[in-house]
């Protein structure tokens, strides 16, 4: 893994910005396209406004989420709802192609099998160019939560959450997805994950974000 340690959450947030603005153009001056799928969080919403500033061709920019609650449409805890908030005014909403996780579906399961569909027409072979990852303080990453049963799913690119976590039952991205993907990019911020960072780092396996593939992996912090 190529690790990169900065002085604070905001220049996290910008030099991962530009390094994806960077990967954007290399992989659209390649094939034309370029597939990307973000996570939630503070520092993620920063890297986002400051990529919106970048002169990129949106249009052929299509982002995919990595996870999201089962929660109503325009809530508050949805990351669609703060994604758009971060993009409202800039020409990303009308130009970036978004796909949203139907999480307002009457069946949840179906709608992973939708969404893995968006992935496979849109890649082509089921692998995103790239796939933003954080960790949480126990050490999971997308909604791969320590002792739930999607953390053993080994046939579906997208799944939902056995159980509720911080209120609310999620879909997500699986082990077999996240791994398959071209690059990783980590943003790991906050104090309260120096311990979990240790063990990502270590791929201690009792922990999800330790059963992450760190082959093409960037790690950008302010923790080490």
């Amino acid at each position: 893994m190529q690790i990169n340690v900065y002085s604070s959450a905001e220049e996290v947030a910008q030099k991962a910005a530009q390094w994806i603005s960077s990967l954007a153009k290399s992989k659209i001056e390649s094939k034309g396209s370029f597939t990307f799928a973000i996570s939630g969080g503070r520092t993620p919403w920063e890297m986002l406004a400051k990529l919106a500033k970048e002169n990129l061709p949106w249009e052929k920019i299509f982002l995919f989420q990595v996870d999201e609650r089962i929660a109503p449409e325009g809530h508050s805890d949805r990351n669609l709802t703060q994604l758009f908030q971060v993009l409202q005014g800039t020409r990303l909403m009308t130009r970036l192609n978004i796909f949203p996780m139907h999480v307002i579906s009457e069946n949840l399961e179906n709608a992973c099998e939708e969404y893995s569909g968006h992935i496979e027409k849109n890649t082509g072979t089921g692998k995103l160019d790239l796939i933003h990852l954080g960790m949480g303080a126990d050490g999971h990453t997308a909604s791969l939560i320590p002792g739930d049963k999607v953390c053993k799913v080994e046939n579906q690119m997208i799944a939902l959450t056995d159980q509720p976590y911080q209120g609310r039952q999620r879909m997500t991205m699986t082990f077999p997805l996240i791994n398959q993907a071209e690059n990783i990019l980590w943003l790991i911020t906050g104090d309260e994950k120096k311990e979990m960072l240790v063990r990502m780092l270590d791929k201690d396996l009792e922990i999800p974000a330790g059963k992450i593939s760190q082959d093409h992996a960037v790690l950008m912090t302010d923790l080490l």
